[in-house]
């Protein structure tokens, strides 16, 4: 009795051991023919078709553009302000201007969103230019071949953010396979638009009737902030959106009073 049960145990201790041999042989004849197919170039993990340059591209570009937004906000509107007053440190660009006392002034950047939609494509063309210049030397480091085109390259300022259009030719290859892209347009937020909008009434206001009433419009549209200081015949504006903190800052001198006077 005792020696078949013994009998047994050896039987069942055999066909495990046959068990655990068979899944290692298994997992190696895996393992092996996946090796196999790699190293052969039966299979490109990470063939020109899986990548995606515009994931690359995108936040370089989104952070050029953001710059050039900010220097926007800064300088009034231009990427070197063109007429200024000093004024704690800085140099404020008029909107609106007139030499003479007692006369409104005149809105000497009429087409203004269009103005800083041009400013913001040649601040940044060359930043741009650059971000296609790291995603080509990423790629040729990884082995793959890039072929770039020229780009088509412009933004639009529109509510909550800028639109960046960005066409360009880009072709990746390696080992025979290819893929090419050519829509990089992507957006970044920002409230550009809306400042811009609220400058363009206040520099209608102060060329008509020498005042733009800015507590009245807070009331209307408490998600503004908007300040302005009177120094030396001028008043310097401060338009600030309360939610993003971003601020369009510039001057204005229209119906000075004379000296003395």
């Amino acid at each position: 009795m005792d020696a078949d049960l013994e009998g047994r145990g050896l039987m069942v201790e055999g066909r495990r051991a046959q068990v655990t041999i068979f899944i290692i042989l298994g997992i190696v004849i895996v393992v092996g023919i996946i090796a196999a197919f790699y190293f052969i170039g039966g299979v490109d993990l990470e063939s020109p078709g899986s990548l995606n340059p515009k994931g690359v591209v995108d936040k370089c570009v989104q952070d050029v553009v953001g710059e050039s937004v900010d220097k926007m906000l800064f300088n009034g509107g231009e990427i070197v302000p063109t007429q200024t007053i000093a004024y704690q440190g800085d140099d404020w660009n008029y909107l609106c201007y007139q030499a003479d006392y007692y006369q409104g002034c005149y809105n000497i950047h009429p087409m203004l969103e269009l103005q800083i939609e041009k400013e913001i494509v040649r601040d940044s063309a060359e930043g741009v230019e650059d971000c296609f210049d790291f995603m080509r030397r990423d790629f040729e480091e990884r082995g793959y071949d890039v072929e770039v085109g020229a780009s088509d390259y412009s933004v639009d300022l529109l509510p909550g953010f800028v639109e960046i259009n960005l066409d360009k030719k880009v072709r990746v290859s390696k080992d025979g396979t290819s893929q090419e892209f050519d829509d990089f347009g992507t957006s970044k937020a920002s409230a550009i638009y809306d400042l811009v909008g609220i400058a363009r009434e206040v520099v209608n206001s102060e060329a008509q009737f020498c005042h733009f009433e800015y507590n009245g419009y807070m009331l209307l549209y408490p998600k503004y902030d908007i300040r302005r200081v009177d120094y030396m015949d001028s008043k310097i504006y401060r338009l600030i959106d309360r939610r993003s903190l971003e601020e369009f800052k510039f001057a204005v001198r229209s119906c000075a009073l004379a000296p003395g006077v």
